[in-house]
Parts: structure tokens; C-alpha cells; sequence
């Protein structure tokens, strides 16, 4: 590029008004916060709280769909401590995929009724039951991704 497109090119920021997204009405993002930097510092307490409301899940359940021991949980809870970067990614991909399935149906009540179903694409698992590990939920992400497409071979 020649030096005068240089000084007239001007970076796109993302509307202010934009900050009512999903990821802050969660708490995972903020004003001074990015997601991948919440992760890496681990999500405070009101987010796991925050999480456990929307996708309307009971702590044991949160336990089983993420493998965060239960002791951790109400270790951390207790004591206002961060959860670890392991923990925060688990929990990111539940958030993920509550945010994916409600885009896909348009409904967020259809989206939970479908995270908690057993899914023909998915080998008869639940959505919900592969956000424990990366591998898992690449493969639920790939499902949205070809039945928002039309795509089902």
C-alpha cells in the first residue's frame, strides 16, 4: 500500500450498542474484557451462576456436561475464587453451544429442548453431553453447521 492509503484507512470498530450481546449479558465479556481473555483469567463466580440460569441446568447436571467435580465448583463458589482456564473453556462451550443451537432454531426454549435430546447426527448422544471436550463439541458444531446449510450426508 502507498503511504497516502495508509493514512486514510481507519480501522472498523464494532458499534458501542453492540455491547448487549450474548457473551456480556453472561459476563463474559465486558467493557475491558475480550473473550479469550476471560478465559485465560478464568470466569469469576457470577458467570458459572449466569450460565446455570440460562441453559436451565441444576448444578449436578452442569457437573456431568462439563466434569468440573462438584467440590471444585462449590470450592470456588465458596471461596469467590476464578475457575481455572480448563474449567472456563468447558464452561465457554456450553455457552457456545447454547448460543449456536439458538441461532440455529430461533427459539432459545427449542434450543435447551434440543441440547437435551438424543440427536440421530450426533450417534444418538446429547448436544449437551459433548461440551466436555473440544473434540466433541467440534463435532455438535459441524451438525449446526451442515443442517443450517441443508447439508446432511
Amino acid at each position: 500500500m502507498a503511504s497516502t492509503e495508509l493514512k486514510s484507512f481507519k480501522p472498523i470498530k464494532p458499534n458501542q450498542n453492540a455491547k448487549t450481546n450474548f457473551w456480556f449479558n453472561l459476563g463474559i465479556e465486558d467493557n475491558k474484557t475480550a473473550r479469550t481473555d476471560a478465559v485465560h483469567e478464568g470466569f469469576k463466580p457470577f458467570v458459572y451462576h449466569k450460565i446455570l440460569k440460562k441453559a436451565k441446568l441444576s448444578q449436578n447436571e452442569f457437573h456431568r456436561v462439563t466434569l468440573i467435580p462438584l467440590s471444585t465448583i462449590k470450592r470456588r463458589l465458596n471461596k469467590k475464587e476464578r475457575f481455572s482456564i480448563q474449567e472456563s473453556d468447558a464452561m465457554y462451550r456450553l455457552a457456545m453451544l447454547l448460543k449456536l443451537a439458538t441461532e440455529l432454531f430461533n427459539d432459545e426454549k427449542k434450543a435447551l429442548d434440543w441440547m437435551k435430546e438424543s440427536v440421530y447426527g450426533l450417534g444418538g448422544k446429547r448436544p449437551l453431553d459433548m461440551v466436555s471436550t473440544t473434540v466433541d463439541f467440534e463435532i455438535v458444531k459441524d451438525l449446526i453447521g451442515r443442517v443450517e446449510h441443508g447439508v446432511f450426508s
